[in-house]
């Protein structure tokens, strides 16, 4: 259990955190120990958390470099205040900076290094907080950052990746409507007047053309905040628990793509969670923090369900490849990981060939992607032009 506390220290100062525990008692007797004085003490709400690269405002390239340094000088021998020390005045995120100054604030008034890091959750995750404290306690500090580096490493790479993959249909999609909207707004009008000027029966085509054009210019008071509220409704339904549920089912079912949303969650899944066994952290408790982290709904109630079974003495395959969520190949080499003894090797693995996997398809469908949409929006520019100039070869013709 997590229990936020409120302490005051000898020199009089107040103190807040959370700490993790199993019991109430624990919690006190901890803080005791560290010769603070208990103000407050309850049971602190949890909810779970994507993971998020951005960092609240903190780059993931200057978090490795920060995590890298720490290992190195670390390994060096140094305390962990001289690093802190270094790490402020280095670090150019002024974000980053501020949170530096306050950990090793906190770190000089007795709190161990990943309680005092846990106080910025926007910053480093529980991935992060768990690893360190793994490191701490088992003395080990420094290889526990190093694979925290390559962690996060590959973590932005695929990020990266798929960030780049998506901006160019993102890009050809705003085009697209933009060009289309401004033809039906303010070019068909002036094609209307011409032909309404020769009193020529129009083609079927165009006049649905024309019928568009004059909704688009004379309702616009109602479609437009009409299209705003939606877009605001759906992505205010994204954030409650049910429609994120709803929204990560139905992304994982799409054609394609939802096999690909399905090995990107799978190679997450397999590199964190090798990387915090590989750490020394429990298998109950690496899935705790797996089940806060997932970043889908689907596989989050996985994990859970996961959990709970192996609390009552099941293997951890078994309750994964229950779900359904998971593919039998990955259950598989799960189960093998446990007979073998080598687990944290054979997730590692699993997670290098699924992100494999990933950067493939990833480029498959963007080869097929890009062509596909420069097709559309070719048949969609051409379907207006046609419809457009069909009244004036009609027009032509007469006068001819």
């Amino acid at each position: 259990m997590k229990y936020a506390y409120n302490v005051r220290t000898r020199q009089g100062k107040h103190l807040s955190g959370v700490l993790e525990a199993e019991n109430r008692e624990a919690v006190i007797q901890s803080l005791l120990a560290q010769n603070y004085s208990v103000l407050s003490l309850k049971e602190a709400t949890t909810s779970s958390k994507e993971i998020n690269l951005s960092f609240g405002g903190v780059k993931t390239k200057d978090l490795v470099l920060i995590t890298r340094q720490l290992a190195t000088m670390i390994a060096a021998g140094l305390s962990i205040i001289r690093c802190f020390n270094i790490l402020e005045l280095q670090a150019s995120n002024a974000k980053l900076k501020a949170a530096l100054r306050e950990i090793k604030q906190d770190i000089s008034e007795g709190l161990p290094l990943w309680q005092a890091l846990s106080k910025h959750p926007r910053i480093f995750s529980n991935v992060y907080v768990s690893m360190v404290k793994a490191g701490e306690l088992g003395g080990m500090l420094d290889e526990v950052l190093e694979r925290l580096c390559l962690h996060l490493e590959r973590e932005q790479e695929i990020n990266a990746k798929i960030k780049s993959a998506s901006i160019y249909p993102a890009i050809i999609s705003i085009f697209a409507i933009i060009m289309m909207m401004g033809i039906m707004i303010f070019v068909m009008p002036m094609f209307v007047d011409m032909f309404n000027s020769y009193g020529a029966e129009l083609p079927g085509p165009t006049r649905m053309l024309i019928k568009i054009s004059d909704f688009l210019r004379g309702y616009w008071m109602f479609w437009l905040p009409t299209v705003v509220i939606i877009i605001y409704a759906l992505k205010k339904s994204g954030k409650t628990e049910g429609g994120r549920e709803f929204w990560d089912k139905f992304y994982l079912k799409l054609p394609v793509v939802g096999k690909t949303i399905g090995q990107i969650g799978v190679a997450r899944f397999a590199r964190t969670m090798g990387t915090l066994v590989r750490a020394g952290i429990p298998i109950l408790q690496a899935l705790e923090v797996m089940e806060e982290v997932a970043g889908n709904v689907v596989m989050q109630k996985a994990i859970h369900s996961a959990r709970v079974s192996i609390t009552e003495g099941d293997s951890i395959a078994e309750p994964l490849a229950a779900t359904g969520v998971f593919e039998p190949m990955v259950t598989q080499m799960i189960a093998v990981g446990e007979e073998t003894g080598a687990l944290d090797d054979m997730l590692v693995r699993m997670s290098d060939y699924f992100e494999r996997e990933v950067m493939h398809m990833v480029d498959a469908l963007m080869s097929v992607l890009e062509p596909l949409l420069i097709i559309f929006v070719a048949l969609m520019v051409g379907a207006i032009v046609v419809a457009t100039l069909l009244p004036v070869f009609d027009i032509v013709s007469t006068v001819g």
